[in-house]
């Protein structure tokens, strides 16, 4: 334990050099799959059209909105697409901008809808086996455990709200997405996740349609995959804090965007789920994070445009810093009463009766996990 009351420590002693670089591994191929779009659809037209001058460079940008904004069919996207090889071709760096064609290419190959070809990539057990089992990304961390009142969760009808979001949700990852033993007791759960990050990313959309099992899947958190699940009574997860709780995380501190997030206490009244709160700790020490220009990085949060950034391993900053302990607490489920039409003020009542019970779970487990001294801070 340091000074400050937060845990120190190395990597366990039964944990071998290979299984923590096996485990790294995974955290980078799920690391990789949720950014590498944010890097690689942008560098791709660099590549493009940087030899072309700044008027070519800001078109391409502009296509890129057009491309990934419109039509996902064939047609359109081809179109669309040839245009960047005619700027490929006439850029006096061929070579570059072939290699940015190329990029381009495989990013939208596995997101444009083709004719006689599933709209999404069918389920891979061997994916889901090499993740889980021949890498076990648990293996990376000190610790990654789920613990809680875990005797208390029933299958079907429960949404579990997850905090904190962190930068890059190891906790909810490795915890609760890839915890198979987890989905056993909540029966079929739909992991919900940003819509534009589970549709439009090339990489996440071909591991989230890989993960689709018989008790778990991957959908984008709107209004109509909410409402099915819940008519069909399945278990949920989501991630209310969303870009915004990304973007407050800094190490040390304890952060949760939640004050103004009552969209999802009202789906559960609708439905007459239990909401059951989870929090994480640890998930605020994975990456060092930048704390500045806040203010217009909410404002960019809010726009649903990912606003944080953060250096975690020496050796490869996109992964989480090492001898980090994920300790994932599932708190009391909060059992609400179905209302058709909740109003206002009944939402308000039992948003406020959830935080009360995310604080709880908070207060309980917080010297558990080794943060005895720790507060929690609801934004």
């Amino acid at each position: 334990m340091s000074s400050s009351g937060r845990p120190s420590g190395g990597q366990p002693p039964d944990v071998t050099l290979t299984e923590e670089i096996k485990g790294a591994v995974a955290n980078l191929i799920c690391v990789l799959a949720w950014t590498s779009p944010l890097f690689m659809l942008p560098l791709s037209v660099v590549l493009i059209t940087r030899r072309l001058g700044m008027f070519a460079l800001v078109g391409g940008f502009v296509l890129m909105g057009v491309l990934l904004g419109g039509p996902k069919a064939l047609p359109f996207r081809t179109g669309v697409y040839a245009l960047y090889l005619v700027a490929a071709w006439a850029s006096p760096g061929r070579s570059e901008a072939a290699v940015g064609a190329i990029l381009l290419f495989l990013m939208l190959a596995s997101i444009t809808e083709v004719p006689g070809r599933p709209r999404q990539w069918a389920p891979s057990r061997a994916f889901c086996r090499l993740i889980t089992k021949t890498l076990d990304g648990r293996k990376y961390y000190r610790q990654a455990e789920l613990r809680g009142a875990l005797d208390k969760i029933k299958p079907g009808k429960n949404l579990f709200a997850v905090h904190p979001h962190g930068l890059l949700t190891a906790g909810w990852t490795w915890n609760m997405f890839w915890n198979f033993d987890f989905h056993e007791r909540t029966g079929r759960i739909g992991f919900l996740l940003d819509e534009g990050l589970r549709l439009k990313a090339p990489t996440f959309r071909l591991m989230c349609d890989w993960y689709e099992g018989k008790d778990r899947y991957a959908g984008a958190a709107t209004k109509s995959v909410i409402k099915k699940a819940m008519e069909r009574g399945e278990s949920l997860a989501l991630l209310p804090g969303g870009f915004q709780e990304a973007t407050i995380c800094a190490r040390g501190k304890d952060r949760v965007y939640v004050k103004k997030r009552q969209g999802f206490i009202k789906y559960c009244l609708q439905g007459g789920y239990r909401v059951t709160p989870v929090y994480s700790f640890g998930e605020s020490e994975t990456y060092m994070a930048f704390t500045g220009l806040l203010k217009p990085r909410l404002w960019l949060a809010k726009q649903n445009i990912p606003a944080a950034a953060m250096v975690g391993n020496p050796l490869c900053p996109l992964l989480p810093l090492r001898n980090v302990s994920l300790l994932t607490y599932v708190g009391e489920p909060v059992e609400l009463p179905q209302i058709a039409e909740p109003t206002a003020a009944e939402v308000e009542k039992w948003h406020g009766k959830y935080m009360d019970a995310l604080k709880d779970v908070f207060e309980k487990h917080k010297a558990e996990a080794g943060y005895a001294n720790s507060s929690l801070e609801l934004w």
